[in-house]
């Protein structure tokens, strides 16, 4: 077994490092293994300036705003035989608008993945909906700490509950001295100690507790607020000890100051049992309800504290049962109140205590570990299966950019060839150009094809269509060799591929430096989208428009443009909708495979049925008219095939096919088109020699591809049209087809316990995996 587990990691001081450090243990404390670097590596996002001296466990660091090392990382996970890939997700660790960078490596990972949301909010932002999401797609397993966690992830998010456990918070196992011994030690013998502990900020709403101390104090003079903790260290970098000195004012104001002791210090396991023992009440008084997991909670449980606490989503659930007593938020007053109770009733304290040490014993880390090794299994199983649908076994010819590099010049790519030889008389165009930018950015950020060439290729692509915008932001199209348009208005299909291409290298910029050009190119461009009315046009703009927010994810004007191009595109196929034509027109003509996928990549930053549905029907029909016993037959665009009309068989194009790759590829990440992988092997196909004339469309001398199929037999010219929807396409399918023929694939039997044995072959003995079906057959129930 070989894991991966990526997050914070001490000495970094902070929750999820913490949480991350215990996990990875509680997982040892099951295996037949000495140390964590036994069988796991621990990726630790870090900042280059925090520079800190990781243990050996720790393999890589990733800087949280360099998109380049989520990518460099995937790469090393995918070549180094990880079974898997565990992730502690908190919006605020990863780069990014709304850690969006995270998904950088998430989209170019090849193993399984299993997620922990340690943040799930009931009324996230457009963003965090939609970084959220695609998280939660990609992830074979997730796993929340609560309940309502689980709700909201279905109900809010969308996410398909069968991928979803909910493994409670873990505690250590830790043994105290007797209680006398403590407080002896810290000093707290004849005082009645209140306790909360933490990283400090403002949010956490200490200074609530601090105003009900007059009230406790009166009633028994000698009590002491102890609060333990350091300043959060984004806090500290922005506002330094601001919320430490105002609270310390805030008691000297209210008389108290001789009843405040804060430490500022960031504790380890062993001092903070010692203190939830020994205190009289811990107390958790944050101001809002919006906090879905609480580890000092947990922790608190675990110790067998007297809790008193605010009703927030997570006390609400893990107190229940007379384990602690709430609040209301910001209410000084009733929190004096609770505690005078408790304190003035020994009897109840001590049996509050009893039923959260009872609780917590379901907590201890090394049950919870089991728990997650439960999940692993079930993500492996589930990432099998996902392989099994999607797996394509065609071998692809060989990666060649000969005939690229032959049609590119330092001012562009020229539009056609004659054979493979350029033909200077047709010049260049904004259509090619723009496509052959998509593909490069598509090479680069799949680590494909020499990198240095490639950059400068996109120099090239990124020239022309800065060269050919206009002042209003529309494009000009075609380019005389000698360097002269011919054109002040380019057509509509020519903006959209302009925009693909833009719009993909935005998100993932070559060099980047080039974001910020690009970003001024497409803010021109796009707001003529608006203005279009062809539906492929549409929906070239909602594909842009998906690769901008996958960098923005919380730029609210561009997700109204989304949802209103995407409700135009609705529109246009429900008024050509009958029972019989399912689609977005009254005919069907080139590159349909746009229109659906176009809707389905939305679907990362909508949450609409209406979009899953059309997007699901049109592609369904789709294929039953282009594909028949195996073979892909492109509608033919020697004229359009109209509803109720004959089908026309010719000229078949290249570009017709890539649609229909790019169309598959998207479908089968979502459930209910998932089917249509098997698929994707037949449309790459057609350029391969499975097509109607059983004839190869790649030519492997050259590396360019033929312009299509005529009734009379294949046309021998090579232009860039061509080429560039073979090369997208042939660049897309390197994410499906398995690269070694021995790569095991899920074989239709095999279940959780199976999945888990094998990946546990050497680290557990067979009494440790009967017991561990035992205890975390309650979790697979549930």
């Amino acid at each position: 077994m070989k894991i991966a587990l990526l997050g914070n990691y001490p000495p970094k001081a902070c929750g999820i490092g913490t949480f991350t450090h215990s996990l990875a243990l509680a997982i040892l404390s099951n295996l037949k293994a000495g140390e964590v670097s036994e069988f796991a590596e621990i990726i630790a996002m870090e900042d280059p300036a925090d520079d800190h001296q990781y243990p050996e466990e720790v393999s890589r660091c990733i800087p949280p705003q360099l998109i380049q090392d989520y990518r460099d990382t995937a790469d090393y996970l995918n070549e180094n035989d990880f079974d898997l890939l565990l992730l502690q997700h908190e919006y605020g660790i990863f780069g990014g608008d709304d850690g969006a960078y995270i998904l950088h490596l998430l989209d170019r990972v090849r193993i399984p993945v299993i997620v922990t949301f340690h943040t799930v909010l009931k009324e996230p932002s457009y963003g965090q909906r939609s970084v959220l999401r695609r998280i939660g797609r990609r992830a074979q397993s997730i796993v929340v700490m609560s309940q309502l966690a689980r709700e909201l992830l279905r109900d809010v998010f969308r996410i398909e509950e069968e991928k979803i456990d909910v493994i409670e918070h873990g505690v250590p196992v830790i043994e105290s001295d007797p209680i006398d011994l403590i407080r002896q030690r810290h000093g707290w013998q004849d005082r009645r100690v209140l306790f909360t502990f933490g990283l400090l900020g403002r949010g956490k709403g200490i200074e609530t507790s601090i105003r009900a101390l007059p009230a406790i104090v009166a009633r028994h003079p000698n009590t002491l607020y102890v609060v333990l903790g350091k300043t959060h260290p984004h806090v500290l970098r922005s506002n330094g000890e601001e919320y430490r000195n105002y609270l310390q004012e805030l008691a000297s104001e209210l008389g108290v100051a001789d009843n405040l002791r804060m430490i500022s210090k960031f504790a380890d396991e062993q001092e903070l049992f010692d203190c939830l023992r020994a205190a009289d009440v811990y107390v958790v008084p944050y101001p809002n309800e919006a906090q879905i997991t609480s580890g000092t909670l947990a922790y608190a449980v675990g110790a067998g504290a007297a809790i008193v606490s605010t009703p927030f989503w997570h006390a609400t659930e893990l107190l229940q049962g007379g384990r602690g007593k709430l609040f209301p938020f910001n209410d000084s007053a009733a929190l004096a109140d609770q505690i005078l109770e408790l304190l003035d009733n020994e009897t109840e304290r001590s049996a509050m205590r009893e039923r959260a040490a009872t609780y917590g014993e379901h907590l201890l880390w090394p049950r919870i570990g089991k728990q997650y090794l439960r999940v692993f299994g079930k993500a492996k199983v589930a990432y099998a299966r996902f392989r099994q649908e999607t797996a394509v076994t065609v071998s692809l010819p060989q990666l060649k950019l000969d005939h690229l590099l032959r049609l590119t010049d330092d001012c562009g790519i020229l539009q056609h060839a004659k054979y493979a030889t350029p033909n200077r008389h047709e010049g260049y165009c904004l259509d090619d150009n723009g496509r052959a930018l998509l593909l490069t950015g598509m090479l680069l950020r799949k680590g494909l094809g020499d990198r240095e060439a490639l950059l400068k290729l996109a120099d090239t692509y990124i020239a022309y269509v800065y060269h050919a915008q206009n002042q209003d932001g529309t494009f000009r199209n075609f380019m005389s060799f000698d360097r002269r348009f011919l054109d002040k208005l380019g057509s509509e299909d020519s903006y959209g591929r302009a925009l693909w291409g833009v719009s993909y290298c935005y998100a993932n910029p070559p060099r980047p430096d080039q974001r910020q050009l690009l970003e001024e190119i497409f803010i021109r461009a796009i707001g003529h989208l608006e203005s279009m009315r062809s539906p492929r046009t549409l929906a070239y703009g909602i594909i842009s428009l998906t690769y901008f927010l996958d960098h923005k994810p919380g730029d609210e004007a561009m997700l109204d443009l989304l949802d209103r191009s995407c409700n135009r595109l609705v529109d246009h196929y429900q008024d050509s909708r009958t029972d019989q034509w399912h689609w977005f027109e009254n005919y069907l003509t080139y590159s349909n495979g746009i229109l659906p996928m176009a809707l389905f990549r939305a679907l990362r930053h909508l949450n609409k049925d209406r979009l899953r549905v059309v997007a699901a029907e049109a592609t369904d029909f789709l294929v039953a008219e282009s594909i028949t016993d195996g073979v892909l037959y492109p509608v033919g665009c020697h004229e359009p095939y109209i509803q109720d009309c004959d089908r026309p068989r010719f000229d078949q194009q290249p570009v017709d096919a890539m649609a229909m790759v790019l169309l598959l590829s998207e479908a089968c990440m979502h459930p209910e088109t998932r089917h249509h992988g098997k698929n994707l092997k037949t449309a790459f196909a057609w350029f391969t020699g499975q097509n109607e004339m059983m004839a190869s469309m790649y030519n492997p001398q050259s590396g360019g591809c033929y312009d299509g199929l005529m009734e009379a037999g294949v046309n021998y010219n090579q232009g860039a049209e061509s080429l560039l929807a073979y090369l997208i396409s042939r660049v897309e399918m390197d994410n499906y087809c398995r690269k070694d023929p021995a790569e095991p694939c899920y074989e239709g039997d095999e279940d959780t316990d199976s999945a888990l044995k094998k990946l546990l072959n050497g680290f557990a003995l067979p009494e440790q995996l009967a017991s561990l079906a035992e205890e975390v057959k309650k979790i697979t129930a549930g």
